[in-house]
C-alpha cells in the first residue's frame, strides 16, 4: 500500500491529492519504524510547500522502497532515513551571520617593517 501510494504522488507531481498525502502518512504511521516516521514528516512538509517536489519526491520513493523491501534491514533502513532527514528545512538562525570579517588594524595604520 506505501509503495503505490508514494508511486501515485510522484505520477500526479506537481499536483499532489490532499486524499493521498494523509493515506500516505496514516499507513508510515502505523508501521512506526524510524524510517516510516521520516518519510512522512517529510511528506508532510513537501504537501505544506517546505520542501521542493523535484527534490524530494524520487528520495522519497526509493526510502519507501527500501521500507518495504523484505530482504533489507536496520543499516538500509539507518542509511535510508539518513538520506531523507538531509532533505528537512534547517532551523532558524538564532543570529545572522556577519557580512563581511571587518579588520582589527585599520590599514592606514600599519607600517613597513625595515
Amino acid at each position: 500500500m506505501i509503495e503505490s501510494l508514494v508511486t501515485r504522488l510522484v505520477q500526479e507531481a506537481p499536483i499532489l491529492d490532499p486524499a493521498v498525502v494523509t493515506s500516505l502518512c496514516a499507513e508510515l504511521r502505523a508501521n512506526g519504524t524510524p524510517l516510516a516516521l521520516a518519510i512522512a514528516k517529510v511528506i508532510e512538509l513537501v504537501a505544506a510547500g517546505a520542501i521542493d517536489q523535484a527534490i524530494s519526491l524520487p528520495a522519497l520513493a526509493m526510502a519507501c522502497a527500501t521500507l518495504c523491501d523484505p530482504r533489507l534491514g536496520n543499516t538500509e533502513h539507518a542509511a535510508a532515513r539518513y538520506e531523507i532527514e538531509t532533505l528537512l528545512p534547517l532551523p532558524p538562525a538564532s543570529k545572522p551571520a556577519p557580512l563581511l570579517a571587518a579588520p582589527d588594524v585599520p590599514l592606514i595604520s600599519l607600517k613597513r617593517r625595515s
